[in-house]
């Protein structure tokens, strides 16, 4: 892992572990929904084990979480179920947003999971000035309907469908992103994901 993604990943427990602090002397968190429309979601809707992500496109401690979560997915294959969830950290990512609904968008086109990689792939070039073009390039090589797209990002009811899933966020006390829950347990970042996921999962497999 080079630098960059090592300090982010360590920022982003730091957070989580002074959020977990306050949120904990808060009381009790406030159900959220773990539904998302199915273009957001991979593997049956009746797997024993549901993984809903809250994540965001600009965040890179996210793309970090990329390989592990696609190394889960393979490995538990029609067993477990990913739900995706916008949490765009506007405050510190101005483009987070921005990409969320280019994805949201992708998404209405069945594209969502391949525009998705883009973004994660890409994240050292398209959070920028360029965002724009950026944005229409990747849905330009994914050969969405680009009139459909761009209409469609204009459409408040997509921010909303954003927003909605970042207050749902807020009720789960998502304090960082990545944030991950399994089976309603919360795991914060690649490394937590990567070393306790896997026998979480094993666990709620075998019962």
């Amino acid at each position: 892992m080079d630098r960059l993604p090592r300090l982010a990943v360590s920022v982003c427990l730091v957070l989580a572990a002074i959020a977990g602090s306050f949120l904990l002397a808060r009381g009790t968190r406030k159900p959220f929904s773990s539904n998302a429309p199915d273009y957001r979601t991979l593997g049956p809707a009746d797997a024993k084990v549901t993984i809903v992500e809250f994540s965001d496109f600009e965040c890179p401690a996210c793309r970090v979480a990329e390989a592990p979560m696609r190394a889960l997915l393979k490995l538990y294959d029609g067993k477990v179920r990913l739900v995706f969830k916008h949490f765009p950290l506007e405050h510190s990512h101005r483009w987070a947003r921005t990409g969320a609904i280019a994805a949201e968008c992708a998404g209405r086109q069945g594209k969502f999971w391949e525009y998705h990689h883009e973004l994660y792939d890409h994240q050292e070039e398209w959070p920028s000035e360029k965002s724009e073009e950026r944005l229409v390039a990747y849905a330009g090589k994914l050969k969405l309907n680009s009139a459909a797209w761009l209409a469609c990002r204009k459409d408040p009811a997509v921010s909303a469908s954003v927003s909605a899933d970042y207050k749902d966020g807020e009720n789960a006390w998502v304090g960082s992103t990545p944030t991950f829950f399994i089976n309603g347990k919360r795991f914060v970042g690649a490394m937590q994901l990567a070393e306790r996921g896997t026998p979480f999962v094993e666990k709620e497999l075998k019962k």
